[in-house]
């Protein structure tokens, strides 16, 4: 078995049953050019792009890259979770995919020549993907955040694996482009929450070899560019498990490019591309700046128009359950439209069942959000305005005790735009239950997580945090 980092959270891992690429962003950029390659890729040779398998852990741009998707062989077998919805499997088709294939929770796939693979899900929208030939396993946690019983159900299935790939930095706004009239709003989350979720992941698989990966990114749009600051390096995740790691697993930095084969182990680059992390940053501005100038040029002058805005938050708050708007999200949700400059303030009542737009900004709001409104116009568009929160592109001002709500409203946003809202679509059909079933080790433990404990505390745990006490 061979595994090589092609760049971000893209893997090809070559095996006695062909190659499996996953999550192929290979080039360019996602999320309305904010997002970019960083450590930058090589160009994709042939094999790359005439993969015999490709799996796709989740439904965002930086895993499932329309682009790249549309550069590989349509002779490819996809494989994708078989979620409790049905959109993926129908989005690969679009593309030009025919043979799919959904992978249900926990079910073992072998793929012929004594390789077998297996997907584990966690939460509404992510996967872990395991490997294996006999004799080697990997395991791509990726950005999914397992834990409890479906962290053990992995270790169960497949043993000690060699290799562990996770995640290890911010891949949404929270808290990072976030104002607060309390400080104590914006520490739901910190640096420190993510490395401790690598570390207790690790120490729930107990790896040979421990990946930092999957956070492999630069941002060079000019409103996102500040968030390069606030990125977590490989080599500080390194240092931190140097002092307080996992017995017998050791951490590994690998930068595309590099790989792990099992015969003869880790070939990697010396060179470090956080030494001089911002100079490589402006050169890689410079070399996209036309990019980045048609992008600006395509958005100058577009503006958010009231009825699409309307039509769509106003069919969200409809389908979500008044218990959960009412508990979850009680604060007003408040965009910043300048375009209007009557009526500047468009807002979303969940509590209330409510969307509207005013001179002032409503009292009992949460916050105020400021987004490009050609990013809004393009996300209502295509219905995927929970992804305008990860794209960097975003400035919130939280009001006093209003972190909760404002998350809260992604959260939902996100389940109702992938299909899991309203619940009567799902009721009645068995995909949904089924998927469900073979979820009970989640399930369970998430329960009495939901029922006892207060909702800042359920959205810390979302991020990987044990609650606000572990974070502070």
């Amino acid at each position: 078995m061979r595994v090589t980092v092609i760049g971000h959270s893209c893997l090809k891992v070559e095996t006695r049953a062909g190659t499996i690429l996953v999550d192929p962003w290979l080039s360019g950029s996602c999320y309305w050019r904010s997002w970019w390659h960083f450590p930058p890729t090589e160009p994709a040779d042939e094999s790359t792009l005439s993969p015999d398998f490709v799996y796709l852990t989740h439904h965002h741009f930086d895993h499932f890259h329309y682009p790249s998707m549309r550069r590989l062989d349509r002779h490819t077998r996809v494989l994708v979770p078989k979620f409790g919805v049905d959109v993926m499997a129908g989005e690969v088709r679009s593309l030009g995919f025919a043979d799919v294939r959904e992978i249900p929770h926990g079910r073992v796939i072998d793929l012929g020549e004594g390789v077998s693979v297996a997907s584990y899900q966690y939460g509404f929208d992510d996967t872990s993907f395991v490997v294996t030939d006999g004799d080697n396993t990997i395991v791509d946690v990726n950005d999914c955040k397992p834990r409890g019983r479906a962290l053990s159900q992995i270790s169960k299935a497949f043993g000690r694996p060699d290799i562990v790939f996770k995640s290890h930095s911010f891949a949404q706004s929270y808290p990072v482009l976030y104002e607060a009239e309390d400080p104590a709003d914006l520490e739901l989350v910190s640096p420190d929450t993510y490395i401790a979720d690598f570390r207790n992941t690790m120490a729930g698989l107990r790896p040979r070899y421990a990946v930092p990966f999957g956070s492999m990114v630069g941002f060079l749009h000019p409103e996102s560019r500040s968030v390069n600051d606030h990125l977590i390096t490989p080599a500080a995740v390194a240092e931190a498990m140097a002092e307080r790691g996992v017995e017998g697993t050791d951490v590994i930095t690998m930068a595309p490019g590099d790989s792990w084969s099992s015969d003869s182990g880790f070939d990697r680059s010396d060179y470090d591309w956080y030494a001089d992390r911002r100079g490589h940053l402006d050169e890689l501005t410079r070399i996209n700046q036309a990019k980045l100038d048609e992008q600006e040029s395509s958005e100058a002058g577009r503006t958010l128009e009231w009825v699409a805005f309307e039509q769509h938050l106003n069919r969200f708050v409809c389908d979500v359950p008044r218990i959960a708007a009412r508990r979850l999200v009680p604060r007003t949700f408040v965009f910043h439209v300048p375009s209007d400059p009557d009526t500047p303030w468009w807002w979303v009542s969940l509590s209330k069942r409510r969307v509207g737009r005013s001179p002032t900004p409503p009292e009992d709001r949460s916050g105020v959000a400021d987004i490009n409104e050609a990013v809004l116009s393009d996300a209502i568009s295509d219905r995927i305005l929970h992804m305008v929160h990860g794209s960097m592109r975003i400035r919130t001002r939280i009001t006093r005790g209003g972190a909760e709500s404002d998350l809260a409203f992604w959260g939902l946003m996100m389940m109702w735009e992938i299909g899991y809202l309203p619940i009567r679509r799902l009721a009645w059909r068995p995909r949904a239950w089924m998927a469900a079933a073979r979820r009970w080790r989640e399930i369970t433990s998430q329960l009495p997580m939901m029922l006892g404990r207060d909702p800042v505390d359920r959205l810390a745990a979302g991020f990987g945090a044990e609650g606000r006490a572990e974070s502070a």
